[in-house]
């Protein structure tokens, strides 16, 4: 007997294929949703004629622990794969429909499959963090996210390794994973900004594409088509040139259609596009305002009432169970207590509904509900400027409303209220729950520092007030953008209806910060704020 050239051993030692046998060619194991029915694995043929699968066995493996293989099909003795061709063995859900149906239940990763073929030939193919060499070949693939499949890229990759051969792709059941020709639209991607337009405002929707084709695309080869009633009108523009696996993220100008909840849709063109199923994407949207709204937020409480948010029902009988509100970090509040708020109805969300009603007892219970699991409402400012961004959405899902706060130079305590088309601090602590927006107090309001820009330490500047009484008690602080108190100049002292005191800058360091002043006459309180520019001696 011959014995094999060197080139055969490397090849043989490199390869993770049973020679001259099918292999297995694509794994779909986590669907989006309910996995039941969904799951699948595609057999290839690279021979020049058909191969019996006549007591093929394929069998899951639960990587947990060595040893754990349970069988789910075994091949009968119509089952055959045609030259050059795909067998599918998957579920009923599955589209097409398979050449064989069975329920796989294949694990979400660390797991694997394996074929074992009569003749004594196997195949495995392990996915996710695997520790027992029984489940993978070379190393395992990674582990994909739900609704991706575990494909060969290129179809037929034979690099040794289940890591190196098998990439998160598109499920594609009886079809080739890797095509020439493919523009796609990348899913979740799809934008319109800003997210809540009032009808007829200038909008832009904006998208990713994919080219996950072999082939290369010039300007103008692929168009996107853009509408739905979210648009006043439909938008087309013609693409520039994509090489394959890149990604291109397209923006295009529009106007907001008429006033509700709207369809958004994308379409990608491309002439001889082999995998139109990917070509399209929508987004439910909403146009002008929500039915809830929010209207005051205390993000940093001082009495021990817990963190809570005011809203007020823009439409008429606006049912709070289902909403949801949402940090920038995601968590999800969700009122479960049933409650319909008429038209101009506020209500509060509470982080501790019963603190809350403790430490202010004049609410009304009946408008106070607890919102669960709470998102802990930041009080200091990002690097963006702003310290949280707050969500409402109804129980679609869909954006009611949505808000970016500024924490800095707000006092504990103290609230931030909409008033006047515009987010301020309250006049006092602890705000206005339940009672909506607060009236600035009667007669002319003025705090005024001067001058605007001063040098540490020690130049001497000016600060000023006018207050609707004849009397106060008066506090001035200065805080740094982030809310931390840099320096108190005023701590309740006694003033007048108008004063102008001289100080000298009594700050840590240089930087940007906030004048406070806090001023409080029988039981009411004011606030108002000035900004002030603080720099070394000797800055130009």
């Amino acid at each position: 007997m011959r014995a094999p050239s060197a080139s055969a051993v490397l090849w043989l030692a490199a390869s993770c294929l049973p020679p001259l046998h099918p292999y297995v060619n694509e794994v779909y194991y986590d669907a989006a949703g309910d996995d039941t029915g969904q799951e699948f694995v595609e057999l290839y043929n690279p021979a020049d004629a058909p191969f019996p699968l006549n007591g093929l066995k394929l069998e899951a493996g639960d990587g947990a622990a060595p040893g754990r293989w349970t069988l789910r099909w075994t091949g009968a003795a119509r089952d055959t794969i045609a030259p050059h061709a795909r067998f599918v063995i998957g579920g009923a859900k599955v589209t097409p429909s398979p050449d064989a149906v069975v329920t796989l239940s294949l694990g979400n990763g660390p797991d694997a499959m394996r074929l074992r073929w009569p003749d004594g030939a196997t195949q495995v193919v392990g996915w996710g963090a695997l520790e027992y060499a029984e489940y993978f070949c070379g190393a395992p693939a990674s582990d994909v996210a739900a609704g991706f499949s575990l494909a060969r890229v290129p179809d037929g990759a034979d690099r040794g390794s289940d890591s190196l051969d098998f990439r998160a792709s598109e499920p594609s059941p009886g079809r080739a994973n890797v095509v020439a020709r493919d523009l796609a639209v990348l899913p979740g991607t799809l934008a319109l900004a800003p997210d809540l337009p009032l009808p007829g405002a200038a909008v832009t929707v904006s998208v990713t594409l994919l080219a996950r084709g072999t082939s290369a695309y010039a300007p103008g080869e692929g168009v996107l088509h853009c509408g739905g009633d979210a648009l006043a009108a439909p938008l087309v523009q013609a693409l520039s040139a994509i090489t394959p696996g890149e990604t291109l993220r397209v923006s295009l100008p529009g106007i907001a259609g008429a006033d509700g909840a709207r369809g958004l849709d994308v379409r990608v063109e491309l002439a001889g596009d082999q995998r139109p199923s990917n070509d399209r994407d929508s987004l439910r949207v909403r146009i002008g305002h929500g039915p809830l709204e929010i209207t005051e937020i205390q993000f940093h409480p001082a009495l021990g009432e817990g963190e809570w948010i005011e809203v007020r029902a823009s439409a008429s009988d606006v049912d709070l169970r289902g909403f949801t509100l949402t940090d920038r970090g995601g968590t999800r509040a969700q009122v479960r207590d049933a409650a319909v708020l008429a038209q101009g109805a506020y209500a509060l969300l509470a982080q501790d509904r019963a603190a809350l009603l403790a430490a202010i007892p004049t609410l009304d219970a009946a408008r106070v509900f607890a919102a669960a699991p709470w998102p802990n409402l930041n009080d200091r400012d990002g690097a963006d400027g702003s310290a949280d961004v707050l969500a409402l959405r109804d129980s679609s899902e869909l954006l009611s409303d949505r808000v970016a706060y500024d924490a800095a130079g707000v006092p504990a305590g103290v609230t931030l209220e909409k008033r006047d088309g515009r987010w301020q601090p309250a006049p006092g602590a602890p705000g206005t729950p339940l009672a909506g927006p607060s009236e600035s107090p009667p007669g002319v309001v003025a705090f005024a520092v001067t001058p605007a820009r001063i040098a540490a330490p020690g130049d001497a500047l000016q600060v000023s007030w006018t207050l609707p009484w004849p009397t106060a008690r008066v506090s001035i602080a200065l805080f740094d953008v982030q809310g931390h108190r840099a320096a108190t100049w005023l701590d309740a002292v006694p003033a007048g209806r108008e004063e102008r005191r001289d100080l000298r800058a009594i700050a840590p360091s240089p930087g940007v910060f906030i004048a406070v002043l806090r001023a409080e006459h029988a039981g009411a309180t004011l606030t108002r704020t000035q900004p002030l520019r603080i720099v070394a001696r000797g800055t130009p």
